[in-house]
């Protein structure tokens, strides 16, 4: 499995937690909430689609340095992306804060509990 498979499959695993908290949101609350928990796990998704394509946009083999300063601006480009997409979706859509931060939160989680069961496949074909 290489990297980039890798990150398709953190991205639907993301995907599936967001899917699951509106179910949630929606079992328990309303379809507010669902729609919020929808807003929020989605914008954690699109942060970690734009974080693994700026890193997989440096061509394998190209110097460290390169390889190094694509994974930092894409880290710091990720987190005004997150802070932009949460601020919009707070002011200016019918959102409930809550749902759409535990959202967030959750896929969040998704993205770093999967990273460990997919490291031995990234590392492999480096």
């Amino acid at each position: 499995m290489g990297a980039k498979q890798v990150t398709r499959k953190i991205i639907i695993i993301q995907l599936l937690v967001t899917l699951l908290a509106a179910v949630v949101s929606f079992a328990f609350n309303s379809l507010q909430a669902a729609y919020s928990a929808l807003v929020g796990g989605g914008i954690s998704t699109v942060a970690t689609l734009y974080f693994a394509s700026a890193v997989f946009a440096v061509r394998i083999g190209a110097p460290a340095a390169k390889i190094a300063r694509a994974f930092y601006v894409g880290e710091v480009v990720k987190m005004l992306l997150t802070i932009v997409l949460l601020s919009v979706a707070l002011l200016w859509f019918d959102v409930s804060p809550l749902p759409l931060l535990l959202a967030y939160m959750a896929a969040l989680m998704a993205y770093w509990l999967a990273l460990p069961f997919t490291y031995d496949a990234s590392v492999r074909t480096l």
